[in-house]
């Protein structure tokens, strides 16, 4: 049994200044098909938008709020709700409250930063 403490676990900034601590994954534990991460996006931050080659990915809002964008199309994203991410949809979520927006985010197969294709700037 490997029970894992969220708080214990290295944390990494992103350049848009999302911090992500992954706490579940292929190299935290024997699970191979997915990866599950605690993610803390600062107020007034929006992350970059991006589509995922190979992974499917969930986020569920645990605390604030976010305009998530898919393909073009918004939507207000809330404490309690999650949205499914299908293999390559443009997708970002913005935070533009003046609180931290606080997500569980999980991908199958797991994340991997070369699975990520960034828009162009």
């Amino acid at each position: 049994m490997n029970i894992v403490t969220i708080a214990d676990c290295p944390a990494y900034t992103a350049e848009d200044n999302a911090v992500a601590k992954e706490f579940i994954s292929p190299s935290a534990c024997k699970l191979k098909n997915l990866s599950i991460a605690h993610i803390t996006i600062p107020a007034g931050v929006k992350i970059k938008k991006h589509y995922h080659v190979e992974s499917e990915e969930v986020y569920q809002v645990i605390s604030g709020e976010g305009i998530m964008h898919i393909n073009g199309k918004e939507s207000l994203l809330r404490s309690g709700q999650a949205i499914a991410i299908e293999i390559g949809q443009w997708h970002t979520i913005d935070n533009q409250s003046d609180k931290p927006l606080e997500m569980i985010v999980t991908c199958s197969p797991p994340w991997s930063f070369e699975d990520q294709v960034f828009e162009s700037e």
